[in-house]
This record gives structure tokens, C-alpha cells and sequence, in this order.
């Protein structure tokens, strides 16, 4: 069975994180790494810090590549924006990813709240720019480059800071595998439940695992990832006995009509291949 796998990223950064990853996953896998507005190909956008906002503007890209079964993968903040993504794939077009994967972040009911990354100063974020040790020294010194990237990351630092759960007690579960990845020496991985607490976001199978290296394993620790990705998705795609029940939503609209609720048009739209974005991945942190 092919499977189309969406891919979200980090914060401040574009599709281009996983412009490598169609060369690196069987064939049967099929990636479309979505950029969010303000990021990557759609920069030209306002970067956005309401979460029923963004996830509006996901679902709507991801329309155009669903045209059969597909799956979720976030990374840190990624994860996050996954996660909405797939409720409004499901609350508004009845349909269900049939595998969740969650890396680099705190699952939704382990998170705080902090609404002061839009209005604090750009010392401040600078200073915590450098306290992640996620960019170099070299761009947060550099006014050029700050005037483009913290817009966005404030946008960014907002959504991760304000991320609450408030509408999972009463909506639907994920009805799919999940499966949660951290890296050993990430600060998140400090307190085990950041990663458990979100087998509380499916009803499906929830399986977890831990890698070698920080927040940013997805670099360091790449070719376990994947390989990690591909198991656990190959799991959930493989038929079950008949006498085991398993749900499986099914979409309640037809694909042509879902590439026309994306577009505005009657038609269908060509499939997407790749990634919206080949630019720079753009300015690192895990705001997660």
C-alpha cells in the first residue's frame, strides 16, 4: 500500500528540513513536507500565531496531496501543528491519518503557558535564541538577518507557548498508531511524561522511543529516525487478523472534491510531489 507522509517542521524552520528524505524512505512512501505561512516558499505570507488559523491554512495545503491513505510526521513544534492538522482533516472532511508520528515535543497535556514571546523585546529573544544554541552567533548578530527571522520565530515561540488542550477533552481521539520519539539528552527528556502523555492523544496503538543526541536528533541521529519512521508506519499499514477489531475512519468525500474545497476550483488539483519548499531551513529552536 502507498502512503503519502506529511511532514511539518520546526519552528523557524521550512519544508526544505526533509528535502532529502524521499531519497532516503522506500517507495511505497511518498513525503510532501508542507511549509507553514511566513516560512520557506510561502515567506511572503504573514507568519501566523493563531492556532485555528493555522491549522486552516495546513489543512488546506494538505488537501492537495491527499489522494489515498496518509500519515503524519511533526517534529518538534511540527508535532504540534501535526496534531491540529489532523483534527481539522477529520472534524471538517472526515478523515483519519492512519499513523501519527510525534518527535521532539511535549505531549499537549504536559504543556504551560507563556503569551509573552509577541510582545517581549528583541534582546529577549535574542537571548533565548542563543540560549538554545540553535543558531550561530554569527546571524544573531547580524540586523539583517534578525529583522527577517523574528517575526516569524515570535509567531512561532507564540503558538508553542499557547498550545493548550483545550479542545481534546471533547473532540474526537486519533484513531491511528502514534509514536512518540525524543532525543536522550534533549531537556524535554528529563521528565518522562513529556513524551508518554501523548499516548493520550489516540486510541490506537502508542509505542515510544528514545535516540542518542539532543533536541536536533533529526540530524545527528537521522538514519535511526527514518528507519524508526518506516517500522512503526509498515506496522500500522499491515493488515490485522479478522477477528481483531481495529477502526478505520473512512473519508466521507471524495478526492476530487477535496482538491476542489483546497483550491476554490471545480477541479481537481495535480498531485504534489516532494516538498512546497527547496529553500534554506532558516533559524533552529525548540520552542516544543
Amino acid at each position: 500500500m502507498n502512503v503519502t507522509l506529511i511532514c511539518l517542521p520546526f519552528a523557524g524552520a521550512s519544508a526544505a528540513v526533509y528535502r532529502e528524505w524521499g531519497a532516503l524512505l522506500p517507495s511505497w512512501i511518498r513525503v510532501h513536507a508542507l511549509d507553514l505561512p511566513g516560512h520557506g516558499a510561502k515567506r511572503a505570507q504573514p507568519a501566523l500565531y493563531r492556532w485555528p488559523d493555522m491549522a486552516d491554512a495546513l489543512g488546506r495545503a494538505a488537501l492537495r496531496a491527499i489522494d489515498g491513505p496518509f500519515a503524519i510526521f511533526g517534529y518538534s513544534m511540527g508535532a504540534l501543528t501535526g496534531l491540529e492538522l489532523a483534527h481539522w482533516l477529520h472534524r471538517t472532511h472526515g478523515l483519519m491519518p492512519v499513523w501519527f508520528g510525534a518527535a521532539a515535543c511535549a505531549a499537549p497535556a504536559c504543556r504551560t503557558l507563556d503569551a509573552t514571546w509577541l510582545d517581549c523585546t528583541d534582546e529577549a529573544m535574542i537571548d533565548e535564541l542563543r540560549r538554545l544554541r540553535a543558531t550561530p552567533e554569527e546571524l544573531l548578530g547580524d540586523r539583517g538577518f534578525l529583522d527577517l527571522a523574528l517575526p516569524v520565530l515570535r509567531a512561532d515561540f507564540h503558538l508553542c507557548a499557547t498550545y493548550v488542550r483545550t479542545g481534546n477533552a471533547v473532540r474526537v481521539s486519533l484513531a491511528c498508531p502514534l509514536l512518540a520519539l525524543g532525543g536522550r539528552d534533549d531537556t524535554l527528556s528529563e521528565q518522562p511524561e513529556n513524551l508518554s502523555a501523548w499516548m493520550h492523544e489516540t486510541s490506537g496503538r502508542f509505542t515510544q522511543r528514545v535516540f542518542d543526541g539532543g533536541h536536533f536528533f533529526i540530524d545527528t541521529a537521522r538514519a535511526e529516525l527514518i528507519d524508526a519512521v518506516v517500522a512503526s508506519l509498515a506496522a500500522a499499514l499491515t493488515p490485522v487478523p479478522e477477528h481483531t477489531a481495529v477502526a478505520h475512519p473512512l473519508p466521507h468525500a471524495g478526492i476530487a472534491h477535496l482538491r476542489a474545497v483546497a483550491t476554490g476550483a471545480p477541479s481537481a488539483v495535480s498531485r504534489t510531489a516532494s516538498t512546497d519548499s527547496a529553500g534554506a531551513a532558516g533559524p533552529r529552536s525548540f520552542h516544543s
